[in-house]
Formats: C-alpha cells, sequence, structure tokens
C-alpha cells in the first residue's frame, strides 16, 4: 500500500469518525426545549412548558415514539418544519399528536383512581372508552394561559352532564 493510499485511508476514516461524533451532538442538542424554543414560532410553547411540572423533561420524551425508529421519524418531521420557517409557510397554530403510551411511561397510575382535592379521577376508564391523555389533559404542558395546571370543570363538561346535581356525587365526594 502506497504512503498515498494510507493516508487518503485515514483521512477518510478521521473524517466518519468526526461526522459521526458531530451527529450525534447535534442530535442531542436538537431535543432540547432550548433549541425548540430557538424558533420563533414555538416561544409560547417554550414559555408554557417551562412553568409546569414537564419543566425537566426534554421535547422528545413526549413528542417522539421510543428507539431509532421514533427518532428518524421526528427528526424527519423537524427538517419539514424547518422548511416551513426558511419559506414562510409556517402553520398560524402548531399542533403536535402525544399517544397516552408516552404519557403512561412515566404516569404508570392510570389504572388508579386519583384524587384532587374532593375530586375523584377514574383514569382507568376514561382509558378503557378510547380516550388519549390530552382528551382532558391537552393544556396541561402547553397551555394558552399560564396558569392552566389541571383540566377545569368545562374540559369534564365536554363529555359529562355538569348541570345534572345528582350526577355530581360521581366526581365530587
Amino acid at each position: 500500500m502506497a504512503i498515498k493510499d494510507y493516508l487518503n485511508w485515514k483521512v477518510i476514516v478521521g473524517v466518519l469518525v468526526l461526522l459521526i461524533v458531530f451527529s450525534a451532538g447535534a442530535i442531542k442538542y436538537t431535543e432540547r426545549p432550548e433549541f425548540c424554543r430557538s424558533c420563533h414560532v414555538m416561544e409560547d410553547a417554550y414559555q408554557s412548558w417551562k412553568t409546569t411540572t414537564h419543566k425537566d423533561e426534554n421535547c422528545l420524551e413526549c413528542h417522539a415514539d421510543e428507539g431509532l425508529i421514533g427518532l428518524v421519524k421526528v427528526k424527519l418531521a423537524g427538517t419539514k418544519q424547518l422548511y416551513q420557517v426558511v419559506t414562510n409557510n409556517v402553520p398560524k397554530k402548531i399542533e403536535a399528536h402525544v399517544p397516552s403510551e408516552r404519557c403512561i411511561k412515566c404516569h404508570e397510575d392510570v389504572n388508579k383512581v386519583s384524587k384532587v382535592g374532593s375530586i375523584k379521577i377514574p383514569h382507568q376508564s376514561h382509558m378503557e372508552k378510547g380516550l388519549e391523555c390530552t382528551t382532558c389533559h391537552a393544556d396541561v404542558v402547553h397551555a394558552e394561559s399560564l396558569k392552566a395546571t389541571k383540566p377545569d370543570m368545562n374540559t369534564c363538561a365536554k363529555c359529562h352532564d355538569v348541570k345534572d346535581i345528582n350526577k355530581c356525587a360521581q366526581c365530587h365526594g
């Protein structure tokens, strides 16, 4: 092997190693909320997120499926979002679907009845009816009002008859 071929081989390997290290660092950096915030359209979402109990979680904990496939899917979606920003074609309202499986990774106790103050919340029965966590908890992390920390009566009223006083004891009591 000529010295020229040997040097070319070392350069190629060196470039590949640098590319892998840079890519891994870039992937980790782009998972951070501060990176998401760097896009001006995400400022409201960032501000609401940082006031919640989820403020120590990175964006991908909720916004990406687990594993390599999930990472690739979310990075491809991010490329589309970058294209929208560059072409000034960003939707007025940015929405993301967060399936319940992602919530349950951390909130495992959904099979128990939760008690918040005087309210009993049978999460399991809601899930058995096919409701996603975000049906009731959509505004818990990225609320339009930074004061939303739990669903209010209007959220419950979307499905439950809250005008019939005889039914109040089902949840309150």
